[in-house]
Order: C-alpha cells, then structure tokens, then sequence
C-alpha cells in the first residue's frame, strides 16, 4: 500500500542541500538537486552515521558518509563504493506545488 505524505515546502529544501526528517516512524534523508528531489533513508547501513552530515556528489547523484566514505546511488539508494555494502531504501519524493510530497510503500 502506499501512501503519500506532505513533508515540507519545496523551499525548506535548499538547491543541492540535505535535510532530515523523522516522520511516521523513519528517519528519511532528502537531497535537492535544481528541480529533481531524491529522498532515503538517513542513517549510514556500515557506520550509523547521519547521511546529512555527510556530502552529495551532484554529478554522480551519490550521497557519502561523513565517518566511512561509503556511498549509496541517491535515485536507486544502491551501494555505490565501499565500504557501503547495503542498500538505503529509496522513496518516491515529488514536487507538487509548493510541497514536497514523499510516497512510502508498505
């Protein structure tokens, strides 16, 4: 089932900024990168480290750890170099408006 969720406004999100959200139980990391959003999961899967302390690679369209390196494809949410070994889940995040909507599947 998924279901649609209005995060914040589309201006909360600066262009090639990161923000953290907790809502509905996950810890979720968005990036914006011009008019494209990309939103997953927030914690680093080898260290725990917040993603948002972190970096984004705008031309790879990668996010890297701050504390490991690692890094995890910001569209598929797939390991991109080590030693990031799992993957992120990645949700659907659309502008629509003035908001941001992100859909969570369960």
């Amino acid at each position: 089932m998924d279901t649609d969720v209005t995060l914040c406004k589309v201006e909360d999100v600066p262009d090639g900024g990161m923000k953290h959200f907790e809502i509905m139980g996950y810890d979720i990391l968005v990036v914006r990168l011009a008019d494209r959003f990309f939103c997953v999961d927030a914690a680093c899967t080898y260290k725990w480290a917040m993603l948002q302390d972190g970096r984004v690679d705008p031309d790879n369209l990668l996010v890297i750890c701050k504390d490991c390196n690692g890094s995890w494809d910001l569209e598929t949410g797939q390991p991109r170099d080590a030693p990031a070994k799992f993957p992120l889940t990645s949700y659907r995040a659309e502008a629509v408006g003035d908001d941001l909507i992100v859909t969570f599947t369960y």
